[in-house]
């Protein structure tokens, strides 16, 4: 049980929030609808057609994770997140590449059983953070030996105190997430459903404005990420946060799927 740290009824019995000061790097591009459908949302979610077919792109540090049972499990990662729909409820939904901090996977492997649980994959992959000028910075992730993405922004000002307040308040959708558990011979699922987690109660503390927001795809067969189209890149922003027990512990059941 190392990998999952506390046995259910066992886990989320500290105090205080379960990430904490995350630090993420964001951009925003346009790509298709048909795109974000087949690359970016878990079946069966459907992307959400009344917004513009955008994709936010999330390079985040997590140094400060405390997992299930408390301990401290530090970790990156690089997150995809589109907009859906499901029974009238609107959300946001995805998947991520994680990677360890300081080069031993091991560190974060609860990573695997935690992308079951909470239903969005989690690749494991190479991560690197690299300053291109004091304010300036590229993030590539690599899986067996090749260049996946390519991402670069520009951090610019501190956003006011008033204006975080202001992006929390606007911020009211959730996560959806798709788990799936295998049966005992892997002819169907034991729960195979569609949840929904608070994450717009993660609170925003600081944010920077940031300019300069590129990216680009390489290609691998299960990672044809080069197939998906990049029309245009906006919205890039820097921001700091915390993520409450409550995204892990106040998921809701949407939708129970076929098995």
């Amino acid at each position: 049980m190392n990998m999952t740290g506390a046995r259910p009824g066992e886990a989320f019995r500290y105090e205080g929030p379960t990430m904490v000061d995350q630090l993420w790097y964001s951009i925003n591009f346009t790509s298709t609808y048909e795109a974000i459908e087949k690359f970016i949302l878990p079946p069966p979610l459907k992307v959400d057609r009344d917004i513009p077919p955008e994709v936010q792109v999330l390079y985040f540090i997590n140094p400060n994770c405390y997992a299930y049972d408390g301990e401290v499990v530090p970790y990156q990662g690089l997150m995809f997140m589109a907009n859906t729909e499901r029974g009238g409820r609107k959300g946001i939904a995805g998947w991520e590449y994680v990677d360890a901090l300081h080069g031993d996977k091991s560190d974060m492997d609860m990573m695997g059983p935690w992308s079951v649980y909470f239903g969005m994959l989690k690749k494991m992959a190479d991560i690197n953070f690299l300053p291109i000028s004091a304010d300036e910075f590229e993030i590539t992730v690599k899986r067996r030996g090749k260049k996946l993405i390519r991402m670069r922004l520009r951090v610019g000002e501190e956003i006011s105190p008033d204006a975080v307040k202001s992006m929390n308040d606007a911020n009211t959708k959730g996560t959806f997430t798709v788990r799936e558990l295998p049966n005992r011979d892997y002819s169907g699922f034991v729960d195979r459903s569609i949840c929904w987690a608070p994450s717009c109660e993660n609170e925003i503390q600081r944010a920077w404005k940031a300019d300069r927001g590129f990216i680009e795809f390489g290609h691998l067969p299960a990672d044809p990420l080069d197939e998906i189209p990049v029309l245009g890149v906006s919205s890039e922003i820097v921001f700091q946060n915390f993520c409450s027990q409550r995204v892990f512990t106040a998921m809701e059941l949407i939708e129970e799927l076929p098995r």
